[in-house]
C-alpha cells in the first residue's frame, strides 16, 4: 500500500510540474532582434581601460551603442533593473524580490508611464528611449543564453518608467514607506524603518561636488571636481563611458545600468557633479475610515471611497515553479494607501506623477551654456539632486534642485507639520504642483570664486556674500539645514586657499581627516573625558585616542579605533536614527581588533581595504571624509571591505583658452562582471593610490591607446 501511495503521489507532482512549466511564460527567441543593428550606425572603441566611447551621426546611434556596450560589461545588473522597474524582479530572484514588485505597482508608475507616454514627453526623448532599448535587445540576440524569461523585449516604455521608479528612492522616498508600514512614521522612530528595494545596499548619504572659477584658481582655470558617493558595486554603481555624435550629444562622465544618458561629467563646455539632497518631498497623511464601511474614508465631511485596484505579483519558486499573489491596492484623493494596524495612511510624494525626467536628462546632457542648462532644471521634471556646475567660460554654480510641493501657505496652516502626519479628512491640505525653478535655493558665481555641495544645506555653498539665505524661503518647503563633516573640512581647506592649484584641488579631495567640530570630534571628546577601571583595555583605548589627530590615512595606528568606534554614530547621523550605546560602541571597537589583529592599534590600511576577487589594497579614508569610504565586515578576518563611497571620481578643467582636460578613475574597473578580464580590477590599484588617469578625449589619443573597437550597423566616421 505504501508503495502504491508512493507512486501516485510521485506522478501526481510529476503532473503538476509539468503543469507548472507549460504554463510558465516563454522566452521570446533572442535571435529575431540581431536585425535592429541594420537601423543604426554605431562605433565603440575601448581605450586602455576598456572604458567604451561611443560615437554616432545621430543621437540614437549613440544610444543604441551605449545600451550595448554596458551589456557587454554588466548584463545582469541591467537585467535585473529592467525587471524591477516592470515589478517583475520576484520571476527572477523569488520570494525575496515581491516587497520591490509590490512597491512599483503600489506607486502607480507604469499608470502613469502608460498614461502620458505619447503625450507628455517629446518624440526625441521617445526614441532614444527606443534606441537604448534596441541596444539591450540586440546584445540579447548576440547572448541568448544571458538572458532571463520574460525580459525580451525590452521597450522604450521600460528606460522612461526607471526614472519614475527609481528617483524618488533618492531622497528616501522608500524609506518613508517601510515607516508607515511598521506604523513608526512620524513617532521619532520613522528613521529606523528600512525598505531594501534592491539586492544590494542602498547607498550611504554621501557625494561632493566643488566647482572652482578662474578669480579663485592659481593660473586662471576653471576646475570641477565630480565625486558621487555609491555602491561599489550593483545597480547604482557607476559606470564609466564617453558618447559623441553628430547631433550634438557629446558627454563624458558616468551613468548607472538601464539609464540612456550620462548622468554626471561634463561635454565641451560645462559640465556637472551631482550630490544627494533630502528636503522634505514625501507627505503621509493619516485617514479616517467609515466605521461602517471599510472602504471609504473621510474628505471634507463626506465619506469618500477608496479606488481600488489589485496588485498581482509573480513569483519563482524553483525551476518552473511559480505562483501569482495578490494584494489589494487602495488610493485615495492623496495617493496610495497602506491599511496598517496603527492606521490607515496615504502617501502624496515628489514626482509621483513625473515621467520626463529623461527629457530633462537629455537636455542636460545637449546643454552648451548656463542658460541652456538651466532651462533643462525649470523642466522640474527630476524630483531631487543637487548639481554643482561649471563651464569653460568660468561660470560656476550650486542648484538645489528639486520638486518642491507648492504646500498650502497662510497663518491657517501654521499649526500643520508636514514633517509628522498630516489631517487626512481636509482637501486643502492636499498640495497640487511644484515651486518653480526659480524660487529653488542656488549660489550662482559667487564673489568667494568657489561653489560646493557635500550633501548639507544650500545655505553653506560657498563662502561669503552670494549664497542663498534661510529666511527667503518658507518652511514649509523643508529645506535642510544639515553640515556634514565633509562640508565643514570643505570650508576649512578651501575657505583661507585664496590661489587654489591643480594640485591644491587633488589634496583636498583626497583629505581624509574629521573636523574637530564635526560628530566624530564630539564623540572621541566624550569618550575622553569618561572614567574607566584602571589597566582595563577601555583605559588603555581611552589613552591612546588622546594621540588622535582625526587623520584616517592608511598607515595611520589610531584611526582603527578612532573610526570603528565612531563610525556608528556617523551613520545613525546620515540616517536620522537614534545613536547608539556609547560605552557599547567603544567595546565592541577595541574587541574587535584585538580578536582579529592582536593589537588595538593596528594600521588602518590593515583593516581598512578594497576587495575585488582575491586581491586585496589598503585604503586611506572613512565615513563622511572627503576621501569616502563605508564598508562592512568581513566576520572571518576583521577585515573593513569596502562597499560604498568614493568611486568614481572625474577632475575637469579648462584653460584660459578654452582647452579642455580631464583625469578620471573608477573603484574597479570597465568590465563589471567578467572576472577573467584584466578590467575587471585593473583600475582597482590607481584608486587605491589615490591617483587618476588621463581620459583621452581627442581621436589620435583614444586610437593610440585603444584596446578594440566595434561596429554595429555601419562604419559611421567619428566626429571628435
Amino acid at each position: 500500500m505504501a508503495k502504491k501511495i508512493l507512486v501516485i503521489v510521485t506522478t501526481l507532482l510529476t503532473f503538476i510540474f509539468i503543469g507548472f512549466w507549460i504554463t510558465a511564460p516563454q522566452s521570446e527567441d533572442p535571435a529575431q532582434y540581431k536585425i535592429l543593428a541594420d537601423k543604426y550606425q554605431v562605433q565603440i572603441v575601448r581605450d586602455k581601460y576598456a572604458v567604451p566611447h561611443i560615437f554616432g551621426a545621430r543621437d540614437i546611434d549613440a544610444a543604441f551603442g551605449l545600451a550595448y556596450a554596458h551589456g557587454e560589461d554588466d548584463f545582469a545588473t541591467m537585467q535585473d533593473v529592467l525587471l524591477v522597474t516592470r515589478g517583475k524582479l520576484a520571476t527572477l530572484h523569488g520570494a525575496s524580490a515581491a516587497k520591490t514588485d509590490y512597491l512599483v505597482q503600489f506607486m502607480g508608475v507604469w499608470d502613469v508611464v502608460n498614461a502620458g507616454y505619447e503625450s507628455r514627453i517629446d518624440q526625441q526623448t521617445r526614441d532614444h528611449a527606443q534606441a537604448y532599448a534596441d541596444g539591450v535587445n540586440y546584445y540579447a540576440s548576440v547572448n541568448p543564453s544571458k538572458v532571463a524569461a520574460g525580459l525580451l523585449p525590452v521597450t522604450a516604455k521600460d528606460i522612461v518608467a526607471g526614472f519614475t521608479f527609481k528617483t524618488p528612492l533618492f531622497y528616501g522616498f522608500d524609506q518613508a514607506v517601510a515607516a508607515v508600514v511598521e506604523g513608526t512614521y512620524g513617532t521619532g522612530l520613522d528613521k529606523l524603518a528600512y525598505l531594501q528595494v534592491t539586492h544590494s545596499p542602498q547607498p550611504d548619504l554621501g557625494s561632493q561636488g566643488i566647482a572652482i572659477a578662474p578669480s579663485r584658481s592659481e593660473d586662471g582655470y576653471t576646475r570641477l571636481l565630480v565625486n558621487s558617493h555609491q555602491p561599489l558595486t550593483g545597480p547604482v554603481a557607476w559606470y564609466e563611458a564617453r558618447v559623441k555624435t553628430q547631433q550634438g550629444w557629446d558627454m563624458a562622465g558616468s551613468t548607472f545600468p538601464g539609464a540612456p544618458v550620462i548622468l554626471h561629467g561634463h561635454g565641451p563646455t560645462l559640465g556637472w557633479a551631482s550630490t544627494v539632497n533630502k528636503p522634505d518631498l514625501v507627505d503621509v497623511y493619516q485617514l479616517t475610515i467609515n466605521p461602517n464601511n471599510e472602504n471609504q474614508y473621510l474628505l471634507d465631511g463626506e465619506w469618500r471611497d477608496f479606488v481600488v485596484k489589485d496588485a498581482a505579483i509573480d513569483v519563482t519558486f524553483w525551476g518552473p515553479i511559480r505562483w501569482t499573489f495578490h494584494e489589494t491596492i487602495y488610493r485615495s484623493e492623496h495617493g496610495p494607501v497602506f491599511k496598517t494596524e496603527k492606521g490607515t495612511f496615504a502617501l502624496r510624494w515628489a514626482g509621483m506623477d513625473e515621467m520626463r525626467t529623461l527629457e530633462e536628462m537629455i537636455a542636460m546632457n545637449k546643454a552648451r551654456t548656463q542658460g541652456d542648462f538651466e532651462a533643462a532644471l525649470s523642466m522640474l521634471a527630476a524630483p531631487s539632486i543637487n548639481y554643482v556646475y561649471a563651464d569653460r567660460n568660468g561660470n560656476i554654480a550650486h542648484y538645489y534642485n528639486a520638486m518642491m510641493p507648492k504646500r498650502p501657505e497662510g497663518d491657517q496652516y501654521s499649526a500643520i507639520n508636514w514633517l509628522g502626519l498630516i489631517p487626512g479628512d481636509q482637501s486643502d491640505l492636499i498640495w497640487h504642483g511644484y515651486h518653480p525653478f526659480e524660487r529653488l535655493p542656488r549660489t550662482v558665481n559667487p564673489k568667494s570664486g568657489f561653489v560646493y555641495n557635500a550633501n548639507n544645506t544650500p545655505f553653506r555653498s560657498s563662502v561669503g556674500e552670494g549664497q542663498p539665505k534661510p529666511e527667503d524661503f518658507d518652511t514649509a518647503m523643508g529645506i535642510q539645514t544639515n553640515m556634514t563633516n565633509r562640508a565643514l573640512r570643505i570650508e576649512a581647506l578651501f575657505g583661507n586657499d585664496q590661489a587654489i592649484s591643480r594640485e591644491d584641488l587633488r589634496s583636498y579631495k583626497y583629505d581624509n581627516s574629521y573636523a574637530q567640530g564635526s560628530e566624530v570630534g564630539q564623540v572621541i571628546t566624550r569618550i575622553l573625558a569618561m572614567s574607566f577601571e584602571s589597566g582595563s583595555q577601555l583605559q588603555a583605548g581611552q589613552t591612546l585616542l588622546q594621540d588622535w589627530d582625526l587623520g584616517t590615512d592608511a598607515e595611520n595606528r589610531i584611526a582603527a579605533l578612532g573610526v570603528l568606534t565612531t563610525k556608528p554614530f556617523v551613520m545613525a547621523t546620515m540616517r536620522d536614527q537614534p545613536e547608539p550605546d556609547l560605552t557599547e560602541a567603544f567595546r565592541t571597537a577595541l574587541s574587535l581588533l584585538q580578536t582579529h589583529f592582536g593589537r588595538i592599534d593596528p594600521k588602518w590600511g590593515e583593516v581598512n581595504r578594497l576587495v575585488r576577487g582575491d586581491k586585496s589594497w589598503p585604503l586611506s579614508g572613512a565615513p563622511d571624509v572627503l576621501r569616502a569610504v563605508y564598508g562592512e565586515f568581513d566576520d572571518e578576518d576583521g577585515h573593513l571591505q569596502a562597499t560604498a563611497g568614493d568611486s568614481y571620481i572625474m577632475f575637469v578643467e579648462w584653460a584660459p583658452d578654452g582647452e579642455l582636460s580631464t583625469r578620471s578613475i573608477h573603484n574597479f574597473g570597465s568590465a563589471t562582471l567578467d572576472t577573467t578580464s584584466r578590467h575587471y580590477d585593473d583600475q582597482a590599484p590607481i584608486f587605491a593610490a589615490e591617483k587618476e588617469r588621463r581620459l583621452p578625449l581627442d581621436w589620435d589619443s583614444l586610437m593610440a591607446e585603444n584596446t578594440s573597437v566595434t561596429r554595429l550597423g555601419g562604419d559611421p566616421k567619428p566626429l571628435l
